[in-house]
């Protein structure tokens, strides 16, 4: 590939040369800066706060009595333990000089000032007076340990109510700071005067200080009364007053000025506030989040299926609910458990309020129709950081992220930014998942609803159905995937053999292992010979109706006493999770060897999995006119438009492991001259520039006798606010209005689309489709076929990421295979022996037509290590007039020649694939059964010449397969009695099919007329078109 698809890992960092003394720095730093954040450093902090209120009591209490000797042993005491603080913090600090002058520890350092005075006398000196005020400089230790630990600043105050808090705690802090300053200084100067009195302070001129004489005094400036009974004595006394009177004019206003801000705000969401409860967990939903998003996003978070309405939702937004958001807040079914505050989840406040220390994951929803996707993806990345560094600052914990990102590069972006603390985060590329999920579907048809029905939890199905199919259909929406335990029964029993046990035993699909290997996990899909040594760190994934019966798993063939063993064996091994930091986890990642290439793709895994070209294809050698001219390409796929990842999008369709590799035709109105550098090395990719709403340009694509059509939706403008999410509605209208016309000219074809509304599916359906009851996308059999992608389905995904923190990998296993692995796992699998799978969908085979499914999975899985998922059953099957997905089909379930079969195979065996496919295939080459179309094609070519020598022009004849028509330059004659196509065997007998050929040339001229006119009329407009595609080409060389 091109180099810019290559990844450049990061180049390790350079150390001094005395390597062990640099890391062992740098080892008891980072150690002693985690006990810091962790419970270590907040006990310290607690203790250091309640000695410094004790003190600072002790010392008011004391300036009563007229010497106290143990004053001076109990500020060493205490001082000792403000400088071993001081001194740890300031060795684990990132940037110990920016540490130094910061405000707190310069303030920490003037505490500490006594023990760096042990020597001083007793004397009312300067050196004393210092010492007094670094004690009752201590209430500032107080003030913080109050304010970060004190719930009651956080939680249980809402915005006003905290600000008036925050202004009476820095009234109260200024009015005793200042109070001791005075006495410190007003003290030995009344001393001084009194004993030059000569009444020895008997005169009412001058009275000895008291402490609460200075507090008075203070209140009063503060109120600029004023009355002058007080006044300070010494120079040093007056400059504090000045300074005083300095601080309140500049800080009270501003704390003012919020507290009226705050109580002018008019919307109740922006001074709300959340209050954690211990045994209800709360999730916080921030990003882009819209209404429809936060539906679908909710439909599953509360779904009965993952335990109930047991959990609270915060949505952090910084803008007001409009009155689409505000009547979904209020719906009764979500109106307990949503809860809406308006803020910015990049400010500390804002997050304060949310409790985001004390949320059990953090949720990053995204727009995903935006054009500027690298700034969305940006803004989530940055809102991801930020929550993770303010939670690990605060708590010592690492909260768990499930993100939205648009661009497969931002995950990457995203793991270098955050380092080796990637573990506990689910990032869900919704690009990527989306174009491989399509091109998936492009040769396994069904698989959008089969991952449909996985991630999605239905329930059963309460209305009352008219059709088998769409009962069937339904029957299979119920079933999810579930992870579990295996019972130590297992042991020693190969994968399928307990695939075929659980099967029979519990109705459910055995498709998927867990190995906890050094620390890491690694899923493998149908190890198939796989023998199972130890279930103790292996856990199963179930396609099964609900999690009971996954839990029956676990207890297998169990008696009444391990079942109790194994339960309080969990229940120790949950409650020992609980409590364990999240540091383990983080260890989990710190090897790079396990980090460095995971999901990214290598130049050398797509060199060995992918079919490449050895030399790019320019887009000019590419791009073709007309593809009729190219009779080899057919049963191909159409591309409707240019996507930014469509590089994802052929990536699945060049698989090694395909059997055949089809044509790939682009038809987009603009030449897509920078994407092209990124896919200019894939094989058979054509492009024909037009629009695919115009039929003249569809059928320069070769619509007509295309396999697949895939319709990728438009972006969105940069611009859309909140309150135009009534527009996604038309958002589609496009991709509806190319649906049609491709319709109209081939409706035979299988069309992949893209919607971003699901009710508009509606308009895509047959005219004589009736609705249930009321109008439910599911139940569509556009839907129940797998040919229309909803982008909600992402944010489905991202809910059941939540719950199940591997179901991301475990999809794109199916979609990609092992090309999500690193070589490290790649290594460790291939040294265990543990084989993976891919999905293919293969024909049921003969000897089991008329069976039962039953009966074809344990044959698929003990004698062929094959497991199916389900059935995919054409158009006539059952009842049903369009195909449908069975997932999870009952044993009883009976077979029939129109189905076909879903399973996870590591290698497909020739007798069910067909011809098997050759890994050395050269993609500069047809296979032999092209070459010899092509050429008994030529020689009909050049018979029909002959016979219609006297049709200039008209020289071209192409056979379509699989709708039976003829095409004379471009357009379709229906067959009703002409030739039928499977009399018409080009590979054995080309002379027989001419002389089928010519028995129609007679009722086939008088069209060739009609159809020459046509040419002639248009003639110079083609040949202008031409011209121009001819100077554009020779302008771009230049």
């Amino acid at each position: 590939m091109n180099q810019k698809m290559s990844i450049v890992l990061p180049l390790p960092q350079l150390k001094p040369e005395n390597n062990d003394d640099y890391e062992n720095r740098v080892t008891l730093r980072l150690y002693i800066e985690k006990l810091l954040n962790q419970k270590v450093g907040r006990y310290l902090e607690i203790i250091s706060g309640i000695a410094s209120l004790a003190t600072v009591g002790i010392y008011i209490v004391s300036t009563y009595f007229d010497q106290v000797e143990w004053l001076g042993t109990l500020d060493i005491v205490v001082c000792s333990l403000y400088l071993t603080e001081y001194s740890l913090k300031l060795f684990a600090a990132q940037h110990r000089l920016q540490y130094i002058f910061s405000d707190f520890a310069i303030i920490e350092l003037l505490t500490v000032f006594p023990l760096l005075t042990i020597q001083s006398v007793g004397s009312w000196n300067y050196l004393q007076r210092l010492i007094n005020i670094s004690r009752i400089l201590r209430v500032f230790r107080v003030v913080r340990m109050i304010n970060k630990f004190q719930s009651l600043s956080d939680t249980e105050y809402g915005g006003v109510t905290r600000q008036i808090y925050v202004i009476f705690s820095t009234v109260t802090t200024i009015i005793i700071v200042t109070a001791g300053v005075l006495y410190a200084f007003e003290l030995p100067k009344r001393q001084e005067l009194i004993g030059k009195d000569p009444n020895r302070g008997c005169s009412n001129q001058i009275d000895r200080c008291n402490f609460h004489e200075m507090i008075y005094f203070t209140i009063v400036t503060l109120s600029t009364v004023g009355y002058g009974d007080v006044i300070p004595q010494s120079e040093e006394g007056r400059v504090c007053v000045i300074v005083l009177i300095i601080i309140v004019l500049v800080v009270i206003p501003k704390q003012m000025n919020e507290l009226i801000r705050l109580m002018g705000l008019q919307s109740v969401y922006a001074r709300s506030f959340y209050k954690p409860n211990h045994e209800i967990p709360h999730i916080i939903i921030c990003g882009y989040v819209s209404v429809a998003s936060l539906k679908n996003f909710c439909n599953e978070l509360f779904h009965q299926d993952h335990g109930g309405q047991d959990k609270n939702a915060i949505i952090l937004k910084p803008s007001i609910p409009n009155t689409e958001m505000e009547d979904f807040l209020h719906n009764e079914r979500y109106e307990m458990f949503l809860i809406y505050l308006q803020g910015n989840p990049m400010i500390e406040r804002d997050l304060r309020r949310a409790a985001v220390t004390q949320a059990k994951a953090c949720v990053i929803l995204t727009n995903k129709q935006i054009v500027d996707s690298h700034s969305a993806d940006h803004k989530n990345i940055l809102i991801g950081l930020l929550i993770k560094k303010y939670v690990n600052h605060l708590t010592g914990c690492n909260i768990r992220l499930c993100m939205q990102l648009i661009k497969p590069e931002s995950k990457m972006h995203y793991k270098q930014s955050l380092g080796v603390k990637m573990i506990t985060d689910q990032i869900i590329v919704v690009e990527e998942f989306k174009m491989n999920l399509l091109a998936k579907s492009c040769f396994c048809p069904g698989i959008i609803a089969l991952l449909g029905n996985l991630v999605t939890s239905a329930g059963e199905q309460k209305e009352s159905l008219d059709s088998e199919w769409l009962t069937q259909y339904t029957d299979g929406m119920g079933h999810e995937i579930y992870r579990t335990d295996l019972s130590f029964k297992f042991q020693g029993k190969t994968f399928s053999e307990v695939a075929a046990i659980v099967y029979n035993e519990f109705s459910g699909i055995l498709f998927g292992l867990e190995f906890d290997v050094g620390r890491q996990a690694i899923i493998r899909l149908n190890p198939g010979v796989y023998t199972i040594p130890n279930t103790t760190k292996v856990h199963a994934y179930i396609i099964c109706q609900d999690k009971k019966v996954a839990d029956l798993v676990a207890t297998y063939d169990m008696t009444t006493e391990e079942i109790a063993n194994y339960h309080f064996s969990l229940s120790l091994q949950n409650t020992s999770d609980k409590d364990k930091p999240n540091e383990e986890e983080e260890d989990k990642a710190e090897d790079h060897l396990l980090l460095g290439k995971d999901q990214l793709d290598d130049q050398d895994i797509i060199e060995k999995d992918y079919l490449l070209l050895n030399e790019p294809v320019s887009l000019m050698d590419a791009t073709s006119i007309f593809l009729l001219e190219q009779p080899e390409i057919n049963n191909h796929i159409v591309v409707c438009g240019i996507h930014p990842s469509i590089y994802y999008f052929l990536l699945p369709l060049r698989a090694k492991y395909l059997k055949e590799i089809q044509y790939v035709v682009i038809l987009a109105p603009e030449k897509p001259t920078e994407i092209w550098e990124y896919i200019n090395r894939f094989p058979k990719v054509k492009f024909v520039q037009g629009s695919p709403l115009i039929s003249e340009d569809l059928q320069r694509a070769s619509i007509h006798c295309a396999d697949k059509a895939v319709i990728f939706a438009q972006s969105a403008d940069a611009n859309k606010t909140e309150s135009e999410d009534f527009l996604d509605q038309m958002h589609d209208a496009e991709s509806i209005f190319i649906y049609k016309a491709i319709k109209k000219i081939n409706p035979s074809v299988q069309i992949m689309i893209e919607l971003v509304s699901s009710s508009n599916i509606q308009f895509l359906l047959d005219k004589d489709y009736k609705y249930q009851n009321d109008f439910k996308y599911e139940l569509t059999p556009l839907q129940a076929s797998g040919e229309v992608y909803i982008s909600a389905m992402i944010d489905t995904l991202t809910c059941q990421a939540y719950y199940n923190p591997h179901i991301v990998t475990i999809l794109q296993q199916i979609l990609t295979g092992m090309r999500q692995s690193n070589p490290v796992i790649r290594a460790i699998c291939e040294n265990l022996d543990i084989k993976d799978s891919n999905l293919y969908q293969v024909p049921v085979p003969e000897d089991y037509l008329n069976k039962t499914f039953g009966e074809l999975f344990n044959y698929l899985s003990i004698e062929r290590h094959l497991i199916p998922l389900g059935l995919y059953r054409l158009a006539k099957a059952v009842d049903n007039k369009h195909p449908y997905v069975y997932t999870n089909p009952p044993a009883e379930t009976t077979l029939t020649p129109r189905d076909k079969v879903f399973v996870l195979a590591h290698q497909l065996p020739a007798d069910l694939s067909g011809i098997p496919f050759d890994v050395n295939f050269d993609p500069k080459q047809l296979n032999a059964k092209e070459v010899e179309n092509n050429k008994a094609l030529n020689f009909l070519l050049e018979k029909l010449k002959q016979q219609t020598s006297s049709q200039n022009g008209v020289n071209r004849v192409v056979k379509q397969k699989n709708d039976k028509t003829v095409i004379f330059q471009g357009q379709q004659i229906k067959q009703t009695r002409n030739i039928e196509a499977e009399s018409m065997n080009l590979n054995s007998a080309a002379l027989q099919v001419l002389d089928q050929v010519n028995e129609q040339i007679s009722i086939v001229k008088d069209q060739i007329n009609d159809i020459k006119s046509s040419l002639n009329q248009k003639e110079d407009e083609i040949v202008e078109k031409c011209r121009r595609a001819i100077r554009y080409e020779l302008g771009t060389l230049t």
